[in-house]
Parts: structure tokens; C-alpha cells; sequence
């Protein structure tokens, strides 16, 4: 019983609400009352952190900054020890509602009876702070169920991922999302997006995910590490102190050993300083992880993020994960899937053709300036992909087509905002005024602009935006890779926006994704003319896409346009079937690429025969009146004020097929 008298005991309550902790780092409250139990761990008794568990500890601390933070860890590496010390630390030092996140309700329920449970009993810290019935493990009152125990300020709650309610009435402070890319998205959406809303009332919350990779292109965990800052663990060579992070192709046994032959058991690291290069022993890692540091590789990331792998395991040499894991899964697909990601911790990459991005870095044209219309090309044709991620965007792609189906980007822009709100809309809008010059002092105009309407959350929106538009130049279309036809025709829709229904008001048109995507990555195969067949008359191969060399068409730009591969699956009934899989989170580079072709193809370039090219040849050699005579972009983005009146409207040039 407390010694205050009566009167202190609510206001010393009321303090402890409303305060704010001190700046007691979890870390260090780990080492004064943390205690590991044989539940859960092989070493029972005191913490003491290893030098690679300190960072991700401090970060929860209450007074780090950060309110999110992600961990892509090995199997049994470190993601559930730093969720059980951070849960006592919230619950001895900084109470609020907790809600914890497992794959299943199964998950929770185990992780609840096998993990909360044994810790609660194991810190004394922690059991003063629970509910008589949370801290009495056999009690099955209020305050001790299996997915709820309520401590002294606060309650933790667990649920499953695909739980229908789980996910819905609760406002939490702290948000622990264990395993997440084994997450199922059911009828609601996606659990993420679901769990995140739950934080939305708190300035001060903490957002843990955490778990092993799985499938590249797939991956919730790879997707938020490559967001934050993505720290890595680096550790001095004992020979030379060459600071370095530990990877899989520097373990070394047999003739790799080499002036050494070493059993594949004892297996030694070797340095990756070129200078040194020297064996490093297993007995060496302790002493290498104390001399450690986390160093941030993208310290521009929107919150702290950890990669470790089960290399750097103390009671794991290195020798053990080569006979126990690597050998035996070699020549066993699914074996050294699991190796990849459950010990190497990074995503798996399914057998497939896949075409390197540094390719088409290289193989850009500085010959054309990007927002001008090069030499052969007759027409021009937008695309928009609409984001709803980090606060929302529009990305807008302007395409020239020519004959053989030879391509230019010409344009690229991306205007942030809520795609919600039609002022974000207003830029795309006055894109469709602008013109384009080419190499004759023409300008080109767009012919056909498709807007990608394929998430259900913003297609209201998109057909609002769209209905207003010219058309046939402006269509909302929808992705389906079960098209009969690379372009439907079109169909009307129903919808409702700002609580009006629109029956038969708007139309969009199927595009067979699939399709333009299998003819697009072909067409990145091909090689351009070297100067000698250029010379000797030789074009460019048909289909051939061309790049100039600009920022808005850089790295980043590239690997987007490279970011799906063709894979062979197996499906029910042992029949195998090709499939084209994400490798990266971001695709809208592709996208607004493919949904250009479509547009080329709606506008009849696949139709087109030699009459109309022609005709396209003559009216694109033919200057505007006062028009530039030398090639000069357009400005980004006309004045607002007078969107309209920024250029003199081109000549479009009206092709009917017979």
C-alpha cells in the first residue's frame, strides 16, 4: 500500500498521465530488469544485449523521435526479443494501449501462451505493473484473457491479421506487427493500412514491423526497409580493421580456402578488403560484433530500419550454417528459399527472365532533350498512374509513336497531392493544352491520354476527372489481363460521386496488360544499330524504345521500367502456368508505360497503313504560324491563372481507317 496520503495519491496519478517519461532508453531498462525465461530462449537468466540489439532497442525509447521504425531480420535473430523488451518497457515505464499483430489467431494466441505469458511471470518490473488477474497466469477473468491483459495505465490486445474485428474499435498507441509478410489482405484491405489507422490519434505512437522476407516484388517487410534508412550492421576485419557487413558469398571452405583447405565446418569469413583479404576463424565474431556499428545506406528514409542476417549469430558459426542449411539445400529449390530468406534474411527471387535495369541507363540517348519530340516521331500519347501512398501522386508519362512501332519518351512529371481532390488533377489538365515541339518547328499535341482507374478507392474520382475531359482523347481505364482484345471497346459505368449517381455517364475501356507488357520487354531486348549498320542504311529494330538522358529517366526511373519478371507457377492439379511477378514495390514507371502503348494502339498505330502514315509525315513537317523554329520544351507547368493560354493550340491531325 502506497505511503502518500490520500490526497497525493490521484494528482501523482495525474502527473504520471500527463508527464512525459524520462529519458530512460529501452536498452538500458533492459539491463536492470529484463530477464530471458527457458520458454523462449536458450540463455535463461539477466539481459545483456548483444552490440547489434542496442540500436533497434533505443529507437522504441520513448524519447527517440522516431514513431515508426522496421526490422528484415533472420529466423530467430533478434524481432521477437526486441517486441517482448519494448512490451515491458511500455508497460513498466511509458503505459498505453498496445496492440500486437500475428499472422493468424492462432499466431496470437500462441504468442500470448508462449511468449507475454512467461515474460509477465519472469520480470518482476512488469508483473507489479499488471492486473491482479493479468499477473495470476491461470486466471481467465477480465483482466487476464488470452488475447487481453490490462496492466496499470494501459491494456495489451492481440489479434490475428485476417481477424474480421480485430483490426476495427480500438485506438492504440503502440503497434506491434509481427511477421507481416505472411499477412493474408482479405475482403478489407490490406491489414497494414488497416492496423495503421488505429495510431492515427496519437502525436506520440510507436509502430514496430518486423519479420523474415519472403518472395521479391511481394515482400511488406523489403518494401518498408527500402523506405527507412536502411541501417546495416558493419564490423571490423580482426586483421586489418576494414569495417564491413557480413555476406554469404565471402564464407569460404575447401579450395575457396585456398592457400587453406578447410572442411566445410569449419568455415572461415573472409575479409572483403582487397588489401587484406585474409581467413577470418569463427572465434573471431564476438569480438568483431562488440567493435560494430549500424550505419544508415539511404539516410534520407522516412524512419529507422534494420537488416541483419543469421550470419551474424554468435552460437552460430559460420561453419554450421554452411553444413546445416546451405549444403544440404543445394539443388533443392525450396530448401535454399528458405535458406535465403529465413537465413540470409533477404527476399527470394523466382527462376525466371528478368531484364537489368543498368542496361538502359546505358543505353540513353543524349541525341533529343527530354519535352521535345525527336526525328520520326508522327504522334503523341499520355498516360497517368494515380498513387495513393505518402500522401498521394500523379504520375504522367507523354510517349511519341512512329512507324514500325518505334517509341520516345518524351515527357515525364509527377504532381503530389490527394488524388481525391480535383485540384490535384488541375496540372494533368493543363498538360492536355501543351504542346510538344519536334525537330521541323512543329508541335505535337496529345492524341490519346488513358487514366489508370484500377483502384477502387480513388475510380469515383478518376471518372469525375475523366468525364469532364475531351473525348476520344481522355479515357479511365481498367487493367485485365483476361481481355480478349488488347483494347476493349468501350463501356459505360455506374457510379456515384459527391452522392450523385451517374448512369451512363462515364465510359472507360479494358486494357489487356499483359499483353503490352509481354511486347514491351521483348522490345527492351533489342539492340540498337551499331555505327556501321547505321551507316550501311540499317534502322532500328521494330518496336525499339528510346530514352534521353534526363533525371526524370534515371536509376530509379529504370529499375521501375524493370521491375516485373515472367515466371512459371504450379497450379492446382500439377499444371504449370506463366505469370508475371513484381521484383519491386514500385512499378508506376512501367505502368504509365504500358497504358501509353495501349493508348497508341486505341488511337489505331497497330491499323495504321502506309496512306495514314503519310499523311502524319506531311502535318508534322509543317511549322505552326509563328511557331518556334528551334527545340525548346515547354515550361513544367503553365500559370495557373491562364492555364489555357500558355501556347497556341496545335493542329491535330484526324486519321480515319477505311
Amino acid at each position: 500500500m502506497s505511503s502518500a496520503p490520500p490526497i497525493e495519491r490521484p494528482l501523482k496519478a495525474f502527473a504520471d498521465a500527463v508527464l512525459p517519461p524520462d529519458d530512460l532508453t529501452v536498452s538500458a531498462w533492459a539491463r536492470k530488469n529484463f530477464r530471458t525465461s527457458s520458454d523462449y530462449s536458450a540463455v535463461v537468466g539477466e539481459f545483456e544485449p548483444h552490440a547489434y540489439q542496442v540500436e533497434p532497442l533505443n529507437v522504441l525509447s520513448s524519447s527517440h523521435p522516431s514513431q515508426m521504425m522496421a526490422m528484415m531480420c533472420a529466423a530467430q535473430m533478434m524481432k521477437t526479443l526486441i517486441m517482448l523488451i519494448f512490451l515491458g518497457y511500455v508497460i513498466d515505464h511509458d503505459p498505453g494501449p498496445v496492440l500486437i499483430v500475428q499472422p493468424s489467431g492462432d499466431d496470437a494466441e500462441s504468442f500470448s501462451n508462449e511468449r507475454i505469458g512467461p515474460m509477465i511471470q519472469d520480470v518482476p518490473a512488469v508483473a507489479a505493473k499488471m492486473s491482479r488477474a493479468a499477473a495470476d497466469a491461470k486466471s481467465r477473468t477480465t483482466g487476464n484473457r488470452i488475447l487481453q491483459k490490462r496492466f496499470r495505465g494501459g491494456q495489451v490486445s492481440l489479434t490475428g491479421a485476417i481477424s474480421k474485428g480485430g483490426l476495427r474499435r480500438r485506438s492504440v498507441r503502440y503497434l506491434l506487427l509481427d511477421e507481416v509478410d505472411v499477412y493474408e489482405s482479405g475482403k478489407q484491405g490490406d491489414p497494414l493500412a488497416r492496423a495503421y489507422m488505429r495510431t492515427a490519434t496519437y502525436w506520440n505512437r510507436k509502430i514496430v514491423l518486423c519479420s523474415t522476407p519472403t518472395v521479391q516484388g511481394n515482400s511488406r517487410i523489403a518494401a518498408a526497409y527500402e523506405k527507412s534508412d536502411q541501417r546495416k550492421f558493419f564490423v571490423p576485419c580482426p586483421f586489418c580493421g576494414h569495417e564491413q557487413i557480413l555476406l554469404w558469398p565471402n564464407v569460404k571452405w575447401g579450395e575457396q580456402a585456398l592457400p587453406e583447405i578447410v572442411e566445410p565446418a569449419d568455415a572461415r569469413y573472409q575479409c572483403a578488403n582487397p588489401d587484406c583479404g585474409k581467413l577470418i576463424p569463427h572465434h573471431h565474431k564476438v569480438e568483431m560484433l562488440c567493435k560494430g556499428r549500424w550505419i544508415a545506406q539511404n539516410p534520407e528514409g522516412q524512419y529507422p530500419g534494420f537488416h541483419i542476417s543469421r550470419l551474424y549469430a554468435p552460437d552460430w558459426s559460420w561453419g554450421r550454417i554452411a553444413t546445416e542449411v546451405f549444403i544440404p539445400a543445394r539443388g533443392n529449390q525450396e530448401a535454399l528459399k528458405a535458406f535465403v530468406n529465413e537465413i540470409l534474411a533477404e527476399t527470394w527471387t523466382e527462376p525466371g527472365e528478368q531484364l537489368e535495369w543498368e542496361r538502359l541507363v546505358e543505353r540513353r540517348e543524349p541525341t533529343y532533350e527530354m519535352g521535345t519530340v525527336p526525328e520520326g516521331g508522327l504522334f503523341l500519347t499520355a498516360s497517368v498512374d494515380v498513387q495513393r501512398e505518402d500522401g498521394g501522386r500523379l504520375e504522367v508519362r507523354v510517349n511519341a509513336y512512329g512507324e514500325n512501332r518505334e517509341r520516345w519518351a518524351v515527357d515525364y512529371r509527377i504532381f503530389p497531392g490527394d488524388p481525391t481532390d480535383l485540384k490535384t488533377w488541375e496540372p494533368v489538365e493543363w498538360m492536355l493544352n501543351e504542346t510538344w515541339p519536334n525537330a521541323h518547328g512543329a508541335r505535337l499535341a496529345i492524341e490519346r491520354m488513358f487514366v489508370d482507374s484500377g483502384d477502387g478507392t480513388v475510380t469515383p474520382f478518376v471518372y469525375e476527372w475523366v468525364k469532364r475531359q475531351p473525348r476520344p482523347r481522355v479515357w479511365a481505364i481498367k487493367g485485365d489481363k483476361r481481355s480478349d482484345t488488347p483494347v476493349g471497346p468501350p463501356r459505360a459505368v455506374e457510379t456515384t460521386t459527391g452522392g450523385r449517381k451517374l448512369k451512363f455517364g462515364v465510359v472507360f475501356k479494358i486494357v489487356n496488360s499483359d499483353f503490352f507488357k509481354a511486347q514491351f520487354y521483348a522490345d527492351l531486348r533489342k539492340r540498337p544499330p551499331t555505327d556501321e549498320e547505321r551507316q550501311a542504311g540499317m534502322g532500328y529494330p521494330q518496336g525499339y524504345f528510346h530514352m534521353p538522358v534526363d533525371l526524370a529517366f534515371g536509376d530509379e526511373h529504370c529499375k521501375q521500367l524493370c521491375s516485373e519478371r515472367l515466371v512459371t507457377v504450379k497450379k492446382p492439379g500439377g499444371r504449370t502456368a506463366s505469370e508475371w511477378e513484381k521484383t519491386r514495390p514500385r512499378n508506376e514507371a512501367l505502368d504509365t508505360q504500358l497504358y501509353c502503348d495501349a493508348g497508341a494502339w486505341d488511337y489505331g498505330s497497330n491499323r495504321f497503313q502506309d496512306r495514314h502514315w503519310a499523311m502524319l509525315r506531311n502535318k508534322v513537317k509543317q511549322p505552326e504560324p509563328g511557331g518556334p523554329s528551334t527545340l525548346q520544351a515547354q515550361p513544367q507547368q503553365p500559370a495557373p491563372q491562364q492555364p489555357a493560354a500558355a501556347q497556341r493550340p496545335a493542329r491535330r491531325v484526324q486519321i480515319r481507317l477505311l
